[in-house]
């Protein structure tokens, strides 16, 4: 139904401004604890919220370019920090042994969509936009092999929620990943238009039954 993506890519340095128009939930105290495995880099910190608004802003400037290319009208999307722990919650259990993989419903009970990427020999976390841009090199690849970018830009899916890690020092294997969570998924139902996933993009339905954890309705 949904695609799971798992990419490699290369290591810049990111920061993003913010603003009260970001509609950033405020962080929990979850989001401003010590961090618990001081070995591990995670994402903590005055930092944090500039990451976060990053991430969202690298979707949405792949959203306003291609809903209007396709001939559709730019929905832009929303960060949810319930979203943002699953995704945490996941890219913690990948950098334990380096392995990029599809959650299981233990990480996943909601069936949200998910998109990881990874990078073997470093514990710099990755640039947000150059992972986006890493993505829509496979657009005109077209469906499933571009179901990364598919998932960003599906209209339905209302929100998002990214998170950083990477391995602990000393550990067998030193890797970086980021990890995405989409809610509701996107990518289901092509069979509609098709096989047009142009056409599914702008007008697939939402797929997961879920809303985030911390929303009645979506």
């Amino acid at each position: 139904m949904k695609g799971i993506t798992m990419a490699m890519t290369l290591l810049v340095a990111s920061v993003g401004a913010v603003s009260h128009a970001d509609n950033i939930e405020p962080l929990t105290e979850l989001d401003n604890d010590l961090n618990p495995h001081p070995q591990r880099r995670v994402q903590k910190g005055p930092n944090a919220r500039k990451r976060m608004a990053t991430w969202r802003k690298a979707h949405n400037r792949m959203r306003k370019k291609y809903h209007v290319e396709y001939g559709g009208e730019y929905t832009p999307i929303k960060w949810n920090m319930s979203l943002k722990r699953e995704a945490e919650a996941w890219a913690n259990q990948l950098v334990k042994d380096c392995s990029n993989r599809s959650p299981g419903n233990a990480f996943n009970p909601n069936d949200f969509g998910v998109s990881s990427a990874m990078k073997s020999g470093t514990r710099g976390f990755q640039n947000p936009m150059k992972v986006m841009q890493m993505w829509e090199k496979k657009l005109p690849l077209g469906y499933p092999s571009n179901r990364v970018m598919t998932q960003v830009l599906w209209t339905k899916t209302e929100y998002l929620g990214c998170a950083d890690a990477s391995s602990a020092v000393g550990a067998d294997k030193t890797c970086t990943v980021s990890v995405c969570y989409y809610g509701k998924a996107g990518n289901c139902a092509l069979n509609r238009f098709g096989g047009n996933w142009t056409e599914a993009v702008l007008y697939g339905p939402a797929c997961s039954l879920n809303c985030p954890t911390n929303l009645e309705t979506c």
